[in-house]
C-alpha cells in the first residue's frame, strides 16, 4: 500500500493521535509573524512557533492541520531537538536532511535501493543507513520500533499505520512538501530539517544558494523576446489521459525557464483529465513533449507508448521532446532540492546559450 502511495506521489511528481499526544489534528491556527521561528518565503505547508510557552511545528495538507509540540527537555511528550537519530518514510525526506550535513543522523529510510546520490548509496552499502522497505513494499514497523529513532517522518494518509509507534513513544511527522505548488516552496522545506537538526544557519545557507541560481534563471527567460515556445505535458493512453494542472510545479517549471504550458490557465486541483482527440490536437500545435519516464532505453517509443496514432503527430515526428528518466537521474529524490538545476535544463532547452551544456535532469530527445 504505502509502495502506491509513494508511485502516486512521484508520478505526479502516510490521521492523528489522541490529544493526549504532541501530535494532533486542530482547527487552522493564525500565527503572528514574531512569534515565527523559521522565516519561510514561499513555502506553505508548515511553520514553526511560539504559542504560550511551547513551540510548535505546524503541518497542513491544505484541509487539515497537524500541530507537533517541540522540546529541548528529555523525557517530554514532543520531538526532541536537536535530533541525533531519524528515520523517514520517504527518500525525498532524507534529503533534506542529507543536503546539510545530517546523513549520518539519519538511521533508515524506506526504498533505498532506489537512492542515487553517491554518498547516500555508500550509507546503504556500508550499513549505516538501513532499508525499511527491503523485500517488500510496505514499511517495516519492527525496525522502526527497534531504532527508536527520536522523530519517523511520514505522509497524511493512513494515520493508523503509524499509531503503533506513537504508542511506543516514537513521535511521528507528516511532510507535505509534495503539495507544494512552488519548486522553491517544495525545496524550502530543508528550513523544517534545519531546525529539527539545530543547523538552520546550514540549512538558510543552502536554501539561499538555491533561490538566487534559479531566480537568475528566471531573469534570463525574462529578458527572451521572442515566442513562447508551447509545452504539453500528458500521460496515458487509449482514452485515458491526464496532464498536470497549471497551479503544478511541471507548469512552474515551464513558465519560470520561459515557456508556455498549454493548461496554464486550468488551475483546477489535481490532474486534469484528457481525452485522446484533445492531446493529439495538442501535440499537433504545440513545439515540445515533455515527460518524465522509466526506461532501459529511450526512443521514440518511450514517449508514444501504445498509443501509436501519436506517431502522426507534428511534435513526434519532429522529434520535438524533452525529458528526464527518473530511472537514470534523481528526480523524485535529490532533485526536489535541486529545482535551480531542473529550471536550467529546461531553459537550456528552450534557449540553448551555453556551448557543451551538461543537463542534469531533463534533456533533449536525441536519437
Amino acid at each position: 500500500m504505502l509502495f502506491v502511495v509513494s508511485v502516486v506521489l512521484c508520478v505526479f511528481a502516510l490521521q492523528c493521535a489522541p490529544e493526549s499526544t504532541s501530535k494532533s489534528t486542530v482547527e487552522a491556527t493564525e500565527v503572528v509573524d514574531d512569534s515565527l521561528l523559521v522565516k519561510l518565503e514561499f513555502a506553505e505547508n508548515f511553520s514553526v512557533f511560539r504559542s504560550g510557552n511551547d513551540t510548535i511545528i505546524q503541518v497542513t495538507d491544505g484541509t487539515k492541520e497537524w500541530k507537533s509540540k517541540v522540546s529541548r527537555a528529555a523525557g517530554s511528550e514532543s520531538i526532541r531537538i536537536p535530533l541525533d537519530n531519524v528515520s523517514c518514510l520517504s527518500t525525498s525526506h532524507l534529503y533534506y536532511f542529507s543536503e546539510i550535513g545530517g546523513l549520518e543522523k539519519v538511521k533508515a529510510v524506506s526504498f533505498a535501493e532506489s537512492l542515487q546520490d553517491l554518498e547516500v548509496k555508500a550509507a546503504v552499502e556500508n550499513g549505516s543507513l538501513l532499508n525499511l522497505t527491503e523485500g517488500s513494499s510496505d514499511y517495516n514497523a519492527e525496525l522502526v520500533l527497534e531504532l527508536n529513532p527520536g522523530l519517523f517522518t511520514t505522509y497524511p494518509f493512513g494515520d493508523d499505520e503509524f499509531e503503533r509507534l506513537e504508542r511506543a513513544g516514537i513521535q511521528t511527522l507528516h511532510f507535505t512538501e509534495y503539495l507544494e505548488k512552488n519548486p522553491l516552496g517544495r525545496a524550502e522545506w530543508v528550513k523544517l530539517a534545519g531546525f529539527l537538526l539545530g543547523e538552520e544557519e546550514k540549512a538558510e545557507a543552502y536554501f539561499g544558494k538555491i533561490k538566487e541560481s534559479y531566480q537568475l534563471t528566471k531573469l534570463k527567460a525574462l529578458t527572451k523576446k521572442s515566442k513562447r515556445p508551447t509545452v504539453i505535458n500528458a500521460n496515458g493512453y487509449a482514452n485515458k489521459w491526464t496532464a498536470p494542472s497549471g497551479n503544478s510545479l511541471v507548469a512552474h517549471f515551464i513558465k519560470d525557464a520561459g515557456g508556455q504550458y498549454v493548461f496554464e490557465n486550468d488551475t483546477a486541483s489535481g490532474n486534469l483529465t484528457l481525452d485522446f482527440e484533445r492531446v493529439y490536437e495538442l501535440a499537433n500545435s504545440t513545439d515540445y513533449w515533455a515527460s518524465v519516464i522509466f526506461s532501459d532505453e529511450v526512443t521514440l517509443e518511450t514517449f508514444v507508448g501504445e498509443e501509436q496514432r501519436l506517431n502522426d503527430t507534428e511534435v513526434m515526428k519532429n522529434e520535438q521532446i524533452f525529458y528526464c528518466n527518473a530511472q537514470t537521474r534523481d528526480y523524485f529524490g535529490k532533485g526536489i532540492l535541486q529545482p535551480h538545476l531542473i529550471l536550467e535544463d529546461v531553459y537550456q532547452v528552450f534557449y540553448p546559450d551555453s556551448t557543451g551544456y551538461q543537463p542534469h535532469y531533463f534533456e533533449r530527445f536525441n536519437p
